[in-house]
């Protein structure tokens, strides 16, 4: 983890984060008070250091530690709205109570930004409204891929990232709060790109995974393709799949690309902090990549 997350992890600690996000939580549903301490930190999206970027890119741009802790806190509360999402489309299923927080949830976010910014409610409205479309559609992608088995196209996969494109609004939010505001769109094209790559990266490690449970990542479906008859159950011929079909080395491709462009976008609109995390990826991404060569090289 660049040692910016680390900091700003320290500054403000997962639980100390969640244990806002729950006493917010609790203000706007009372009935249900006495249900948030069941959920895990993870419906907040804090259990990842990516979840302290865009803080730690708004403490870098100047942003004050009162302000930094009411990002973090809101941040948590959209996290929760989309985490009942996923755990809807990911596994079918999703806890009652997580239904009946998810409102709540969204309405406190799109209140805090709001309030956060001094702006009219309806600017980070309609910025969420933007953001939602393309996270819709990534989505939609990826179900339709589910449903049927069929070849990824390029939109397909340059796409992977906008999974990840409502937690674009609160790269604009540090930016307006800074006295950015101009830093704000590159800034979330970049993050965009980096998700673009890391989703590449999570796609082939889980490939074995995915596979398993009918999950047609681009991964599984080019292994599919290139070996009709793969036996899906069995983790070691998955990923020897993957590897044959060419795919392994195709995702370690783009994904380095995709950091490589996310860095320099980010560079450009003086985002250090998005910047130096992908740097760190692209390297990581190189060796891997390099690794899986002169390993197909050696066979």
């Amino acid at each position: 983890m660049p040692q910016a997350l680390a900091e700003e992890a320290a500054h403000n600690p997962f639980g100390v984060v969640g244990d806002r996000a729950r006493r917010q939580l609790a203000e706007a549903v009372p009935a249900l008070a006495g249900d948030l301490e069941s959920f895990p930190l993870s419906v907040f999206g804090l259990t990842s250091g990516f979840f302290y970027v865009t803080a730690a890119q708004g403490r870098a741009w100047g942003m004050r530690d009162s302000l930094v802790s009411g990002v973090l806190t809101i941040q948590a509360l959209g996290h929760l709205h989309f985490a009942f999402h996923d755990a809807v489309i990911d596994d079918g299923y999703a806890p009652a109570i997580m239904c009946l927080l998810s409102d709540a949830a969204l309405l406190s976010y799109l209140q805090g930004l709001a309030t956060l910014s001094g702006q009219p409610a309806s600017v980070y409205q309609e910025l969420h409204r933007e953001y939602y479309d393309l996270y819709v559609a990534a989505i939609k992608r990826d179900l339709a891929h589910r449903d049927s088995l069929f070849g990824y196209t390029v939109d397909d996969i340059l796409g992977l990232g906008n999974k990840a494109a409502p937690g674009a609004v609160m790269v604009q939010l540090i930016a307006d709060l800074t006295g950015h505001p101009n830093r704000g769109q590159p800034t979330a094209q970049a993050m965009l790109r980096l998700c673009t790559g890391l989703q590449l990266v999570d796609d082939l490690n889980d490939s074995a995974d995915d596979a398993a449970a009918g999950n047609r990542t681009w991964p599984v479906t080019s292994a599919l393709l290139a070996y009709p008859d793969l036996d899906v159950t069995d983790r070691g011929t998955v990923e020897a799949a993957v590897a044959g079909s060419g795919v392994a080395a195709g995702c370690l491709k783009l994904a380095a690309d995709a950091f490589a462009d996310a860095r320099g976008i980010a560079g450009h609109a003086d985002a250090t902090v998005l910047a130096d995390l992908a740097d760190m990826w692209h390297r990581r991404t190189l060796r891997r990549e390099r690794l899986l060569r002169e390993a197909l090289h050696a066979t």
